[in-house]
């Protein structure tokens, strides 16, 4: 087998392994039994399952981030309604493929590990750090509320889609398909969120002599 596919062998395995007992509980021994290697295999590309975890947790991270476009104005660009809703809609079907270490990251106990707990502070302050961006030039552009405290929308927003993928990803009792989970979120998000707009002017009727 090729060195880069016996790598992606083993990650794979080692989320398999993570998602079903955990990261402080899992162990190199696990990993190498689901993976079907030996273990002088499994040090020629790792030297534990911290290294493993940090590099899945950075390879989420970087597609996570390059899967969120910057929204376009432009009079050839589709409406912006529906580019939110194409950014919202790549970050949970990442996260739905990504099944097994979705439940990974939301099933971790902190305090067990200092490095550990560092790296998954690291994803989650990188993933804040996009979506507040965002909401900023949100504000910038008009589209959002300008008094909306962004920071505390961030972790609203974070925290409940969290919750909802973390559902999906275990197989709950959610009947939803991933796009049908994000119109649902989205059109929820829209009443506290977006700048209401300006109603119409209607017409007076003449005051009566």
């Amino acid at each position: 087998m090729k060195p880069e596919l016996r790598r992606e062998q083993i990650l794979r395995a080692a989320t398999s392994v993570f998602a079903a007992k955990g990261y402080h509980r899992a162990s190199v021994s696990d990993i190498i039994a689901a993976a079907g290697v030996a273990r002088g295999t499994f040090y020629l590309y790792f030297e534990g399952k911290r290294e493993i975890f940090a590099e899945l947790v950075d390879v989420l991270t970087v597609r996570l981030i390059n899967c969120m476009k910057r929204v376009d104005l432009g009079p050839a660009a589709p409406p912006w309604p529906e580019q939110l809703r194409m950014n919202v809609l790549h970050i949970a079907t990442i996260l739905a493929e990504e099944r097994e270490l979705t439940q990974m990251l939301y099933n971790h106990a902190l305090g067990l590990d200092e490095d550990f707990d560092r790296k998954i502070r690291e994803f989650y302050q990188n993933l804040t750090n996009r979506v507040e961006g965002a909401f900023r030039l949100g504000q910038e552009m008009g589209l959002l509320r300008p008094e909306l405290h962004t920071r505390l929308a961030t972790y609203h927003v974070i925290g409940s889609v969290k919750e909802v993928i973390y559902h999906l990803a275990k197989g709950g009792d959610l009947d939803l398909t991933v796009e049908a989970m994000v119109n649902e979120l989205l059109s929820y998000y829209n009443l506290g969120l977006l700048k209401s707009q300006p109603k119409p002017q209607t017409a007076k009727p003449p005051r009566k002599k």
